[in-house]
């Protein structure tokens, strides 16, 4: 439980901060994620005594399926990841990846799996983090990389 929104809002921004890599966030693009995820704590006198009844200083809590936090049910192995790409190259359907500049860090055999047997037909390295796509300085970059895609 949070004291109010912008307590919510400093979570996400530190979350992100010590992710691996030279990750960040626009307090725009966490206000938006923290509006969208919270909903109103139940109050306990405690909590009721440290925040306001204003709308952003209401005590709020994250909401989200537990079960995703969860170790992943489905890991794959090496080779199980290079026959998908493989299944996917050799189907002739295009694929377009675009990746943040300071996103999230890719080892050297991911990066060598995806060029020599995914072998997307368009790779885009845009600037941005890893939240390019709701950081409101770089979305619309990414959404006319979809749209140039999808038109292709």
């Amino acid at each position: 439980v949070y004291r109010n929104v912008d307590a919510a809002i400093e979570a996400r921004l530190d979350t992100t901060r010590r992710m691996p890599g030279d990750q960040y966030l626009s307090e725009e693009a966490a206000r938006d994620m923290v509006m969208r995820a919270t909903v109103d704590a139940v109050v306990t006198d405690s909590i009721r005594s440290q925040s306001s009844s204003s709308d952003d200083n209401r005590p709020v809590s994250f909401r989200h399926d537990p079960r995703l936090q969860w170790p992943s049910l489905q890991y794959y192995t090496r080779e199980q990841v290079e026959a998908i790409y493989s299944d996917v190259c050799n189907s002739n359907v295009p694929v377009s990846i675009i990746m943040a500049q300071d996103g999230w860090p890719v080892d050297s055999w991911s990066q060598s799996a995806v060029n020599n047997i995914l072998k997307p037909s368009r790779m885009k390295l845009l600037k941005g983090s890893h939240h390019f796509h709701a950081d409101p300085d770089t979305v619309g970059d990414v959404a006319s990389e979809i749209v140039s895609f999808l038109k292709a």
